[in-house]
């Protein structure tokens, strides 16, 4: 028992906090800032960090450098439906800054379904990059 405690506090001593700021987002898509904002926290943690905004934490910018939707498919009524939806981010730290970058198709079938299909796009994106941003987090800190 106390070889656990010692092993947990050696790893609690070993982690680094990080401080996120709010996201910097030029587009008018306030559904990116929440889902970037959970996707880093999530990474931070299961990287094995710590999230706390103390004096000595590290402080993460993260910030939407572009997302960008082409158009690939047209409907029989000559309207698109179907887009390729390109999102870049960076996350800067202050003495560097790294990209992650993805792009991911998806359609609109009906116009019923609304923002639906885009924000699971935006979704599968952060999903992808959660993957190199955990990577990121060990590497690095």
């Amino acid at each position: 028992m106390i070889i656990l405690v010692l092993i947990l506090s050696m790893g609690i001593a070993f982690s680094s906090a990080f401080c996120i700021k709010s996201v910097e987002n030029p587009y008018r898509d306030p559904y990116i800032n929440y889902a970037l904002r959970k996707k880093l926290e999530d990474a931070i943690l299961e990287s094995g960090n710590t999230l706390d905004c103390k004096e000595d934490a590290i402080v993460i910018l993260p910030i939407v450098k572009e997302l960008k939707e082409t158009p690939i498919a047209y409907s029989p009524y000559q309207r698109v439906n179907a887009y390729n939806l390109t999102l870049k981010v960076a996350i800067k730290d202050g003495k560097e800054e790294r990209d992650f970058s993805f792009t991911v198709p998806y359609n609109l079938p009906t116009g019923g379904l609304g923002d639906l299909p885009r924000r699971k796009a935006i979704d599968d994106i952060l999903g992808i990059i959660y993957i190199e941003l955990v990577q990121y987090f060990k590497r690095r800190y």
